[in-house]
């Protein structure tokens, strides 16, 4: 388990990439329980590249780790980000490799408005995390030929509305569900109030 104070859900505010300014072309959720995390990252407009993985997230005192455990690109290894705050603003640093080089970055996260309960299911192929009035479901079917889908979920009033999906026009995941009545196939992985 991680800090309460990393739970919830987050949106990106801008990446800082090799030392450039901050910019921002795609919309980020990164939604973290306790120990489990999904997070989403699709362009603002237009097609581009779009990244969606789940798993479980660590912390050392210093550094988050998330650990993929179902990932739209594979990469086998875990993302490691060092983190500061900036006020209510949580700065992530870190590099990545690209042609034998590091190349340094630090995104800004910032918390989304509201709170709620924290939970994680999980089935052989899914995996669904809701924080709050913000959820997202996670479905890996390439091992049968069937699509990676992600659904980003809004919690209106009583009522769970698409906020983006991936791919587009793909059959999308039924809303998340009630931890009372899971259907089979489906387990509940962590739940806090």
């Amino acid at each position: 388990m991680i800090p309460a104070e990393f739970h919830g859900a987050w949106v990106r505010h801008g990446i800082a990439v090799g030392g450039a300014s901050d910019s921002e072309d795609m919309i980020v959720w990164w939604l973290q329980a306790p120990s489990r995390h999904a997070d989403l990252r699709t362009p603002m407009t237009g097609d581009g590249e779009v990244t969606c993985f789940t798993g479980t997230t660590s912390w050392d005192g210093r550094a988050l780790t998330w650990t993929h455990d179902l990932d739209l690109a594979p990469s086998g290894t875990a993302d490691v980000g060092t983190v500061a705050w900036d006020g209510a603003d949580l700065l992530e640093s870190g590099s990545w490799e690209q042609d034998g080089r590091a190349v340094p970055y630090t995104e800004r996260w910032r918390r989304l408005p509201g709170g709620g309960p924290l939970w994680a299911l999980r089935s052989a192929t899914g995996r669904i995390v809701r924080t709050g009035k913000y959820a997202l479901t996670v479905v890996d079917g390439r091992e049968s030929g069937a699509e990676f889908t992600a659904t980003a979920w809004l919690l209106e009033g009583d009522r769970w509305e698409v906020h983006r999906a991936w791919p587009k026009g793909a059959q999308q995941a039924r809303p998340p569900y009630s931890l009372d009545d899971l259907p089979a196939g489906w387990t509940i992985d962590e739940s806090a109030a």
